[in-house]
């Protein structure tokens, strides 16, 4: 049966006595010690609770934290307590926040919840942050108390859904990017981004929550980051695909507003990541825009007939990441755009110039919730196929690095809310995913929450997060000699090597006939 990181112990000790002159810190430690191994009970730890003990009874509850190969006891209470037993996990993003608050004695959620970034104020791209905080220490302390401010504001708000006191809370486990766990713990990133491009640390191990300025009465645990780019959140997301311990070959991909990859096995793991920028979340065009009620979400075009959906089945007022790869997969496919993605006018009464550009109309003024055309334009198509170009040349260049070709993965997890949305069979027309059967696909979701929260709810996975960060090679696209030039052959679609893609072959001789 697997073992939360926190646990809570229901204790009746022999009280001491003339016959026995063992203190009382090391009569709970022995008590605890034959099932549990080491025990540590930090003074200051001990100092709250010493002068209540002998009014206890020696009838208590203590919890306690695994911490490596050592539980250490960070709080007694009166009586037998252990039924109100509760953890968070959280995923702290750049653009949004998410977390749970788990029953750790059940592992059951209880209650879940995602808000926006107080952060974003500063900046959307996570480097004006970085820039914001240079070198400025009250600037940096503002970043901190933002991220605990926003942790706090999740907690509140996860208890009070619960009815569950935020004092019966012991343990956080959050995942996040290294640049944005650098803000929570209070250090400045600036050397993520500047030459040597290395974090100040890796490992950061357990916290106090109050030194966060965090509302819980536990400790933090923050996932470790493996470089500069290969933060908590993709030791997280490994964590939740499995494939460190199989021996089958696979591949992770993260694509956000940056792309992380891992390609590996119980042997090895390989890892780069780049840049993705905001495409994919539809922030290349005028009108693009995050998965929100009212967004494109999904497009066809079956002879010539084009249907779309929205989010919350709104009139559209914009499109997402799904949504583009979709209308830029179907418009391939119809003939309306062509491998290098310029529009071919005269394909349909929906490619329209406006301002001197070639655009498809993808909601009539009179079907948008706006009252305005809904445009895609060429500058946009060639926008996207940038980041399409990066993320199919990232995973090129980890499995040439390897030596293998596409075929022999046996595996792809696909994490991030981008993965969970996006259309599979379009994602492959475009070239973003590589053309392998359909079955080796695995779509996980938020894998850096879920990562998160099975770590919370299993203790054993913290020395395997710990020693993940030392198996994983990172492979800095900066040096790689040949990347722009594979990038430039990734720029059409699905790709120059159209024998690559042979389901897409198949489904343009379909088309087209």
């Amino acid at each position: 049966m697997r073992m939360s990181i926190s646990k809570k112990i229901y204790m009746e000790i022999d009280p001491p006595d003339t016959a026995s002159f063992t203190a009382d810190k090391d009569r709970i430690i022995r008590a605890l010690k034959k099932d549990f191994g080491d025990i540590s009970f930090p003074m200051k730890t001990f100092q709250k609770y010493y002068k209540l003990l002998r009014d206890f009874d020696w009838k208590l509850t203590v919890t306690m934290i695994m911490k490596g190969y050592v539980w250490e006891i960070i709080r007694i209470e009166r009586g037998n307590t252990t039924d109100v037993h509760y953890g968070f996990a959280a995923d702290l993003g750049s653009t949004t926040i998410a977390m749970q608050l788990v029953n750790l004695n059940t592992g059951r959620v209880l209650a879940e919840k995602v808000m926006f970034n107080s952060q974003r104020k500063i900046g959307d791209e996570i480097l004006s942050r970085i820039f914001y905080v240079k070198d400025n220490d009250l600037r940096l302390s503002e970043l901190q108390k933002q991220a605990a401010d926003d942790l706090n504001l999740l907690i509140g708000d996860l208890c009070k859904a619960s009815n569950i006191s935020q004092d019966n809370c012991s343990v956080m486990v959050i995942s996040g990017n290294t640049t944005m766990i650098h803000f929570l713990l209070g250090f400045d990133p600036w050397f993520i981004f500047h030459n040597p491009y290395t974090p100040a640390f890796n490992s950061a191990e357990f916290v106090p929550g109050e030194n966060l300025g965090l509302t819980i009465p536990g400790f933090v645990y923050c996932l470790p980051s493996a470089a500069n780019y290969i933060g908590g959140d993709t030791i997280s997301g490994l964590l939740a695909s499995g494939m460190y311990h199989r021996s089958e070959l696979a591949l992770y991909m993260d694509f956000g507003t940056n792309g992380e990859m891992v390609l590996g096995n119980n042997t090895f793991l390989l890892s780069a990541a780049g840049a993705a920028g905001p495409a994919l979340e539809g922030g290349i065009s005028k009108q693009g825009m995050p998965a929100k009620p009212g967004a494109i979400d999904s497009v066809r075009i079956t002879k010539g007939d084009f249907a779309a959906t929205t989010i919350q089945n709104e009139k559209p007022i914009g499109i997402c990441g799904s949504g583009i790869v979709d209308l830029l997969a179907e418009m391939f496919l119809e003939g309306w755009i062509d491998p290098s993605g310029a529009f071919v006018p005269g394909k349909s009464e929906r490619i329209v110039t406006r301002e001197n550009m070639y655009c498809v109309v993808y909601a009539w003024a009179h079907e948008s919730g706006t009252g305005e055309e809904c445009l895609f334009t060429q500058r946009d198509i060639f926008s996207f196929m940038e980041t399409k170009a990066a993320a199919n040349t990232m995973v090129s260049y980890l499995l040439e690095t390897y030596g293998i070709g596409p075929g022999e993965l046996k595996k792809v997890y696909l994490a991030g809310a981008f993965g969970r949305y996006l259309n599979l069979e379009s994602a492959i027309t475009i070239g973003l995913y590589p053309d392998l059967p359909r079955d080796r696909f695995t779509v996980l979701g938020n894998a850096s929450l879920l990562g998160a929260y099975m770590l919370l709810t299993d203790a054993k996975l913290y020395d395997t997060a710990e020693s993940l960060i030392e198996k994983i090679d990172y492979l800095s696209l900066g040096e790689a000699q040949d990347f722009l030039t594979k990038m430039y052959a990734a720029k059409f679609l699905p790709h120059t090597d159209l024998d690559a893609y042979p389901s897409v072959q198949e489904k343009l001789k379909q088309r087209r006939t």
